[in-house]
């Protein structure tokens, strides 16, 4: 296959430049890197370089999304991976958990916590809190820690509201469904079946 040849490139605002391949849009890269791999224009570029110039592309773009995403809300390392994974690759979404890790963005540990709060502010209970956070691909190790930090009290205040207005059977059947077990519902409901 003969080389490629970069026609153009494109400056941007963000210090990143556009490059063009034989007259057609190819990839934004950083402006550093495209110099240290020697692409400048009317190049021809090797298949190597065009390999690792995409493989810097991909984590750069990686590393947008999963930033942006734990800018909006906290995600947990295995959640954040596999959707980047799915648009930039294993090794782009590792090394970008990897960079936020490292920089404190990314923490399992507080993502745990804020599960919890937000589970039990809503009226869920700890299974429920135990089975969002193995969804979202916590350790298990942490998810056992997160579920004996939480307060009884905080948790009857979460059965109070997963209740409402419910008595008997019924307030015994939701705290099991949203995830009490039966101390819970014994210490806020009457039995069930009282005579």
């Amino acid at each position: 296959m003969a080389a490629r040849v970069v026609t153009a490139i494109q400056p941007r605002a963000d210090l990143r430049v556009a490059i063009e391949l034989d007259g057609n849009p190819w990839l934004v890269l950083d402006a550093l890197v495209a110099t240290e791999l020697g692409i400048y224009l009317d190049a021809s570029l090797s298949t190597t370089t065009k390999r690792k110039a995409e493989q810097s592309a991909r984590a750069a773009r990686a590393l947008d999304r999963a930033a942006t995403m734990v800018g909006r809300r906290s995600h947990a390392r295995g959640e954040l991976e596999q959707r980047i994974a799915k648009r930039e690759g294993a090794d782009a979404a590792r090394l970008a958990a990897d960079r936020l890790e490292s920089i404190g963005a990314l923490d399992d540990t507080r993502h745990a916590a804020d599960v919890a709060a937000h589970r039990l502010a809503s009226g869920w209970g700890p299974s429920r809190i135990e089975h969002d956070l193995e969804a979202a691909g916590v350790a298990q190790a942490e998810i056992q820690a997160c579920l004996q930090h939480l307060d009884d009290i905080a948790v009857d205040r979460a059965a109070a509201i997963a209740i409402g207005s419910r008595t008997g059977a019924e307030a015994w059947q939701r705290l099991a469904s949203r995830g009490f077990d039966e101390s819970v519902a014994e210490r806020l409901v009457h039995p069930p079946f009282d005579d």
